[in-house]
């Protein structure tokens, strides 16, 4: 029986072309794109700024008012639901994606600088009537952010933890990872 359940899981992370591959996408979008480097911390939290417009409220209007503005033309995107390159395909999946949910809201908690990498803590507040019976979810991350010599976006990796966020409140597959993580969170 417990082999039944895992299956689904197992599954569900060999559609993506699993973590190696991520990965190995991940550190080859870190070379392409190298950023700018800040002469301060306060030059690169201001380059921020226009994330966090966008990310505050996540609508399908704001997203076409501020896209283009925040994001360079062959940024590279991954929030680890979905991997984009180029401003067409981010804008069209944020938008897919605010059309996806009632409501999203983004806070920014927390900005750290380090050379070209900018540091974002945020949380997510969200809600959508297929999910946690239609009550808001809330969950938290950081996403890395580098940019251009316009202050657009380049490269853009969030991390967080989805099975919370999102897939802990699919009827079936939620039930599949508490399951897990009861497994997992018990001694032996």
């Amino acid at each position: 029986m417990k082999k039944l359940l895992l299956i689904p899981l197992v599954a569900l992370a060999g559609c993506s072309g699993g973590v190696l591959d991520a990965t190995r996408e991940y550190r080859a979008a870190l070379e392409q794109r190298p950023g700018v480097s800040f002469g301060s911390p306060e030059q690169g939290r201001r380059a921020t700024e226009r994330f966090t417009a966008l990310y505050a409220d996540l609508s399908e209007e704001n997203v076409r008012r501020r896209v283009r503005e925040t994001y360079a033309p062959q940024a590279w995107f991954n929030d680890t639901v979905a991997t984009e390159q180029g401003i067409d395909a981010i804008e069209k999946y944020l938008i897919k994606t605010a059309r996806g949910s009632e409501m999203i809201k983004g806070t920014t908690q927390d900005v750290a600088v380090s050379g070209a990498d900018c540091y974002v803590r945020w949380t997510l507040e969200f809600r959508t009537k297929n999910l946690a019976g239609g009550k808001p979810i809330v969950t938290e991350g950081v996403s890395q952010l580098r940019f251009d010599e316009q202050g657009r976006i380049v490269l853009h990796q969030d991390f967080w933890n989805p099975a919370a966020g999102i897939y802990g409140h699919l009827p079936v597959l939620g039930q599949a990872i508490r399951y897990v993580n009861g497994l997992i969170a018990k001694p032996e």
